[in-house]
């Protein structure tokens, strides 16, 4: 088994997105709590970690600082355990050129992955491929496509991958995983039944039930939601799943992750939402840098009683 078919098997169960803090005093990156922040995860068993364009904030930051971003989370997380697998990303808009040179960047400070989203609009399956295909050709470093509906050049509408483009990335030597991102449980099926066989799947948008939907189908792992906010919650979890603990898993999705999403994200957002519980989970502040904003102070009040109510620490007890 090579390096890269190695890494691929390893990418299973939580994978844990780094959200980016900022300082309200001066905008910056607030790289102390940040390091605290990805210390908490490994420490509660977190092993997988993908600094992603959305939840990193990368429309907020500058080139320059998402490469510094980037080598921050690899050293950082390195640092705690050479074992660990960091999964870095080029910028949410810009050129094949551009990406490129992120993806060399990525290989040259030890990332693991380069996740590679696609946003400029589009028209044929061949621009896609060509892109892929020019930033495989550049590195030796593994690539996850980060799939999530494209925009349309005809009309400005959204479309979902073509699941034929999809099955001929599948067959670039270093395109080793997807995060696939549809948000659409027909088309995820049919994406995951035509390239489990060459790709690690990470499946995101549905939360903890959907992935047990999709993990018997050959779907390895998905992306944290509640977990991002308390990463122990993740860790049982996959384990119940491993132990065929099928009463655990749903006392943490009946328990925290539906009430979460029910009272949190529908009403505020998913990014919005979950700074505030980090805040209120004493971890890092809601604070975003414009354009974002954070909730307001009575918004926070709502966010912060129902983290409260939350039966965490009870679920949690014995675990750890």
């Amino acid at each position: 088994m090579n390096k890269l078919e190695l890494l691929k098997s390893r990418i299973n169960g939580p994978v844990f997105s780094v959200m980016t803090p900022f300082k309200e005093v001066d905008d910056e990156i607030d790289y102390l709590t940040l390091e605290c922040y990805l210390r908490k995860i490994f420490d509660d068993g977190g092993k997988i970690f993908y600094v992603m364009g959305y939840n990193s904030r990368f429309s907020e930051l500058s080139w320059q600082e998402i490469r510094e971003l980037n080598k921050f989370v690899v050293d950082t997380v390195k640092a705690l355990d050479e074992d660990n697998i960091v999964i870095v990303a080029d910028p949410l808009h810009c050129s094949t050129r551009v990406s490129i040179d992120f993806a060399r960047h990525a290989e040259k400070i030890g990332a693991d992955m380069i996740s590679l989203v696609f946003r400029e609009k589009f028209y044929s399956n061949e621009q896609v491929y060509k892109h892929y295909l020019a930033i495989a050709e550049s590195t030796d470093i593994g690539i996850l496509v980060h799939e999530m509906p494209f925009i349309s050049g005809h009309g400005g509408h959204t479309v979902n991958w073509p699941v034929e483009l999809l099955d001929s990335l599948a067959g670039i030597e270093n395109v080793i995983a997807i995060k696939e991102d549809a948000k659409d449980d027909v088309y995820s099926h049919e994406v995951i039944s035509t390239i489990k066989d060459r790709v690690a799947i990470i499946i995101s948008g549905g939360g903890k039930r959907q992935w047990l939907e999709f993990s018997n189908l050959g779907c390895q792992a998905w992306l944290n939601g509640i977990g991002v906010f308390e990463p122990k919650l993740a860790v049982v979890f996959w384990r119940a799943k491993q132990e065929n603990n099928m009463s655990k898993c749903m006392e943490i999705i009946e328990k925290i992750e539906v009430p979460f999403f029910d009272d949190v994200v529908s009403k505020f957002g998913w990014h919005l939402g979950i700074k505030a519980a980090l805040q209120a989970r004493g971890i890092m502040s809601r604070y975003e840098r414009m354009p974002l904003l954070a909730i307001d102070d009575n918004q926070y009040k709502e966010v912060e009683e129902l983290m409260k109510r939350l039966p965490i620490d009870e679920i949690l007890v014995g675990e750890f």
